[in-house]
């Protein structure tokens, strides 16, 4: 049997120093950032795209139109020749491109009216209600005739 390791180890680095490698991964954010604005260019047109991740000769795209996505992965052979223009990508051997999720507006709320409806418009809508021969239609009418002010 083997003997459990210990996969988390206290850190022995004073306070003052930092912990972890966060200056690695902003430079790694600001190259991909950087790589993104030299290869929209050379992406279809109509969508938001973005470099996720580039190491192994794999460029990760994410891009929010499903439709785009598919066209680039059907020509990516194509995509590399373009791409490998680049001297920064000049060993690009494969593109993968995910759909990147993209924040959806707040949903609409049900409509509610505002203002109460007039007299006048009141006696037209409960008149059609008497006129109309479906007696659900007719109710819907009269209710909406009768509602007061929310």
């Amino acid at each position: 049997m083997q003997q459990s390791k210990t996969l988390f180890q206290r850190l022995r680095q004073p306070s003052s120093q930092r912990v972890g490698n966060f200056t690695f991964l902003q430079k790694q954010v600001d190259a991909w950032q950087q790589l993104t604005k030299l290869v929209q260019p050379l992406l279809p047109l109509g969508g938001s795209w973005q470099v996720v991740c580039y190491q192994h000769g794999m460029l990760i795209i994410a891009g929010d139109n499903q439709a785009l996505i598919s066209q680039m992965r059907y020509l990516q052979s194509q995509y590399i020749r373009n791409l490998k223009a680049i001297p920064a990508l000049v060993d690009v051997q494969q593109i993968k491109i995910v759909m990147q999720s993209v924040s959806q507006p707040p949903s609409s709320k049900k409509y509610t009216r505002k203002k109460r409806l007039s007299n006048q418009t009141q006696e037209e809508i409960q008149q059609a209600a008497r006129i109309v021969k479906d007696a659900k239609l007719s109710e819907a009418l009269i209710r909406l005739a009768s509602q007061d002010q929310e």
